[in-house]
Parts: structure tokens; sequence; C-alpha cells
């Protein structure tokens, strides 16, 4: 006979917060601001006639990005890049192709840190300052470092600045596929420039587009909103809808895993769907969301507007530098609920919060 404890298996931990924030703000909040790896973000519309313009449009203009492949991580460190790029407007740079659980990634945000989360391996012998990852710190397997790349101290001639070059040139031999989207601070100048930089050094650069789709459901029950619903339950539908779920039936037990509306619903004539999946600055997520916010304010008849971004499963940091790995899965989103008249809803939504219980 099995010890019932064999089968005692205790979930993977997932942080979800959820916070209400008044409609009064005109800032955008913290959990777009700081959320700099953005892959992927829905809107769900319901009882909307038609979509503007302005809010299908926003993210397709001007939201080219670049791939470089084969990329050395020293060249990031480079004087006249850093005065080009990461001092002026804003540079996001990000890895792909490569697992943060067991590959080396590198990554640079727009507040000008570069990251390097490296194997053991790999970190030894570059000799330079870094920390255990907070996810393998009893067993040390990888190693985070982080590298200020505005520091009035970080220039050539300086000490620090020619042993990072040093070590990074020297010791580092691993090449990184990277893709990288530059804001710049004025509006005479291209965000292609970034591209034709690295294309210069000989690098292979390919330009990349997000991709957008569509779609609209008719004559939907959707949940409502009250100060007495189950924010569980509401985030629940809108991940439903998202995947194309079934929500036609309301039959108790039709199936083992048949959806059962919430308590309150309203029957409307029509829900969009509209998603946008590529790579996104902040920079664009937060004019979207004063887009989206804008939009919301003039339209009193709305139930609600809901905003979902998803970001890389295998990016370093989760939220500003807060490190980020991938465990059983790598999610790291916000949902943002938009009401006309009322207090939005935020939910953030995190698997890498706590370490893996193994290594508790």
């Amino acid at each position: 006979m099995l010890s019932p404890e064999v089968w005692n298996f205790k979930p993977p931990q997932h942080h979800f917060s959820t916070e209400k924030r008044n409609c009064k703000k005109t800032d955008v909040p913290d959990v777009v601001k700081l959320h700099y790896f953005n892959h992927s973000i829905s809107l769900i519309l319901p009882d909307a006639a038609r979509i503007p313009d302005e809010l299908r449009t926003c993210l397709s203009e001007d939201s080219d990005y670049y791939r470089v492949n084969g990329l050395n991580v020293f060249e990031l460190i480079n004087k006249e890049f850093i005065e080009a790029f990461v001092k002026k407007g804003e540079l996001t740079l990000l890895t792909i192709g490569n697992r943060i659980d067991v590959d080396n990634s590198v990554a640079v945000t727009p507040t000008g840190h570069l990251i390097l989360s490296l194997l053991t391996e790999d970190f030894q012998k570059l000799g330079l300052e870094g920390k255990a990852s907070f996810f393998d710190r009893k067993v040390q397997t990888r190693y985070v470092v982080t590298i200020d790349l505005k520091s009035e101290n970080f220039t050539p001639g300086k000490k620090n600045y020619e042993h990072v070059q040093t070590s990074l040139q020297e010791r580092l031999n691993t090449k990184f596929d990277v893709i990288v989207s530059w804001n710049p601070p004025d509006e005479n100048l291209c965000p292609s420039s970034v591209a034709a930089w690295f294309h210069k050094r000989k690098y292979s650069v390919s330009l990349c587009q997000q991709t957008f789709l569509q779609r609209i459901e008719y004559s939907l029950p959707i949940p409502i909103i009250s100060n007495e619903f189950d924010n569980d339950k509401f985030f629940e539908w809108l991940g439903i809808f998202s995947i194309c779920g079934n929500l036609g039936s309301n039959i108790e037990n039709d199936y083992v895993n048949t959806y059962k509306y919430p308590l309150s619903v309203i029957n409307v004539g029509q829900v969009w769907y509209l998603q946008w999946t590529g790579f996104f600055t902040t920079k664009q997520i937060k004019t979207f969301y004063s887009i989206v916010e804008e939009y919301v304010s003039m339209k009193n008849n709305l139930p609600w507007v809901a905003l979902h971004v998803q970001g890389f499963l295998d990016s370093p940091v989760s939220w500003d530098l807060k490190e980020h790995t991938f465990y059983t899965d790598g999610d790291n989103s916000y949902t943002i609920v938009f009401r006309p008249g009322a207090d939005s809803i935020i939910r953030k939504s995190l698997s890498s919060n706590n370490k893996p219980r193994i290594f508790q």
C-alpha cells in the first residue's frame, strides 16, 4: 500500500495580487511602467459597436523591432553605443531562443541596466562582481551580474569599465541572438538607427514586426463587476474567453470541465477581442494605456474594458530589476480592468515570486 504522503503533492507556488486604482489618477501605474519586456497585449471590449482606429493602430504604427544574431555582449558596453542609444531615448534588448533556467541570458532595460544571467561556470570565468541567483542560491548554479551603463563612472579609462570590457571581450565566449527596440528622444531620429549600428559592425540584422488578430463574439453573457463580485471568477472568465473556450453552455455536469458562469451576468450584443504579439517597449504600453483609459472615460455605457499584458517567459527580470525564472511556467503578466467613472482593478500574476519548494 502506498503511503498517502507520496501523493500529497502541493501545487507550484504562484503569486497573484489585486488592487483597486482611483479613477481620478491620471498617471500610468507602476505595474505598467516597470514591466520592461512585453510579448503579448490583448484587449477585451464588451458591448462596443465599433473600435476606434486609434485603438486598433496605436500598437502597429512605428512598432518595428530588430533581431540581431550572434551578438557579442561586449558590444553593449561600447561607449558610442551607450551614448547614442542607452543614454538617449529608451533602449530595450532581450535574448531570445535561450531558456532562463538552463542557459545564459542577457538583457538591457530602458533604465540602462545591462543584466547578465549566467551559469556558474561562465560567471566564474568572467571575474565580475555578481550575486547568486535568488532561486538557486543554495546550490549556486546561476549568478546574476547587473551593470549600470548610465553611471558616470562607467566610461573608458576608468578602472571598472576597463575590467568589465576585458572580462566580456576575452572571457565570455557565448554569443546571443537578441531582439532590440529603440525609442529615440526626438521624432527626427529614426528608430532603425540602432539596427544600422549593428549592421555596420557586420552583424546579421533582420526586421521584425508585430502580428495582430481580432475576433467578435455575438450575443454573449458577460460577468458584472459589483462590490460583491468574485475576482477569481471574473478573471477566469477573461481567460476562457481569450483562449476561445466554450462559454456557450451553462449546464452543470455536461462534461468534466464544463464552465459555469458567475452569478451576476448581463447579455451583450457583441464582444471584441484584439491581440498584438511581438516585442513591445514600456513606452508603447504606456501610450496604449492612456488611449484605452481615455476611450473608457468617454463611453459611460460600457460595462468594463480589460487590458492584458503578457511578458516573455524567459525574461531574466519580471518587474523593474526583480529576478525572474522559469520553473513550472514563466508567467509574468498583468491585467487592468477599466470601468467608466469607477476605480480600475489591477491584477498582477507572477510565477517566480518565491523559490521552488524543493530549494526552500
